[in-house]
C-alpha cells in the first residue's frame, strides 16, 4: 500500500523521485509483492488450520467453512498444497539470496520458517484432534512472526 500510495503504478514509477527516495524503487516493490505473497499464504493456511480446529462447533452451528462443507481430508491437502507453495517459494528466494551474498538472510529463512513449514507439513498429517490443529495453528503464527522479524535483513539494503 505504501508504494501505491505514493504514487507509483504497476506500469510507472512517476510518483517517485530518486531526490526525495534515495533507494531502489524496484527492489522495494518486488520485495513488498514478496511480503504481500507470504502474509497472504501464510494466513490462509492459519485460516484453514483454525477452521479445522473449530469444525466440531462450527457444524453445531450450520457454518458452511471448508472442513465442513469439503470434510477434513480435503482441507488437509488443500492447507498441505500452500504450506509446500510457501516452502518452495522461500526455497527459490533464499537460492537468489545465497546466490548474491545474504548467506545470513538464506540461512534464517531455512531456520525459522522453511524447516518449521516442512515439520507442519509433516505435523498436518499426523493431525486429528483440535488441539492437534491449535497446535499447528500456534507454530504457523511463529513462522508469521519469523517473516516479519526477516525484514531486519532488508534495512540496509541500497
Amino acid at each position: 500500500m505504501v508504494y501505491f500510495f505514493k504514487g507509483a503504478t504497476l506500469f510507472s514509477l512517476e510518483g517517485w523521485d530518486a531526490e526525495h527516495h534515495p533507494f531502489n524503487v524496484r527492489r522495494f516493490f518486488k520485495l513488498t509483492v514478496l511480503y504481500a505473497g507470504f502474509a497472504f499464504i501464510v494466513t490462509l493456511i492459519r485460516e484453514a488450520l483454525k477452521d479445522m480446529e473449530d469444525s466440531i462447533g462450527d457444524a453445531q452451528f450450520n457454518c458452511k467453512t471448508m472442513p465442513i462443507v469439503w470434510g477434513i481430508p480435503a482441507t488437509k491437502v488443500f492447507t498441505g498444497v500452500w504450506i509446500i507453495v510457501c516452502c518452495s517459494t522461500l526455497l527459490i528466494v533464499q537460492v537468489y539470496a545465497w546466490q548474491i551474498g545474504w548467506w545470513i538472510s538464506a540461512v534464517y529463512s531455512t531456520v525459522f520458517m522453511i524447516i518449521p513449514l516442512i515439520l507442519l507439513l509433516k505435523k498436518l498429517r499426523a493431525a486429528s484432534l483440535p488441539r492437534d490443529y491449535h497446535q499447528l495453528s500456534t507454530q504457523i503464527k511463529w513462522v508469521m512472526l519469523a517473516g516479519i522479524l526477516s525484514m531486519i535483513f532488508f534495512k540496509t539494503l541500497p
